[in-house]
């Protein structure tokens, strides 16, 4: 119980007494300027060196797009130049100067070949010149129905192995 005479402060006045004197502590306490220009000498490079490398990080990002897209251009270029034989419509087989587009696969001509040409017929024949279209070579849509002198080279199956387009 508090007494009517009781001459304490109150706890307000203790406290800002307290901070008072810190903060005259604080005052007295301040580093030279020197100090504080170094500092802030300091901090303005680190800000500097890290806008310099956040610049360059940018560049790097900005030239990785074409690049990747030059490589896959590339990339395409190369797989196209290296399609297989059998797969991109006429392919000449067996002797070069024979001018044969086979129309089997390499599996069964290679059969063919291996089992001789005694086994198969050459078999002189008039082909649309559309069907030039379907294997590959060019043609003049104009004379479309008039027809190709050719010779197909039948297997004793029957099955038709090559043509050969004649002048």
């Amino acid at each position: 119980m508090m007494k009517t005479t009781d001459t304490s402060p109150p706890r307000t006045a203790r406290l800002a007494d307290w901070l008072w004197a810190v903060a005259q502590d604080l005052r007295q306490r301040t580093p030279p300027f020197e100090r504080d220009d170094a500092v802030l000498g300091a901090m303005r490079q680190q800000f500097a060196a890290r806008q310099k490398a956040g610049k360059a990080g940018r560049w790097r990002w900005a030239l990785a797009g074409p690049a990747l897209c030059a490589s896959v251009l590339a990339a395409c270029v190369w797989l196209l130049g290296s399609a297989p034989p059998g797969e991109s419509g006429a392919t000449v087989m067996g002797n070069p100067g024979s001018g044969f587009i086979v129309l089997v696969s390499a599996d069964r001509w290679a059969a063919f070949e291996k089992a001789g040409a005694g086994t198969a017929w050459l078999v002189p024949a008039e082909v649309p010149r559309e069907r030039l279209a379907l294997l590959g070579l060019p043609y003049d849509p104009a004379d479309a129905a008039a027809p190709v002198r050719a010779e197909l080279l039948v297997h004793a199956s029957g099955d038709v192995l090559a043509m050969r387009v004649m002048p």
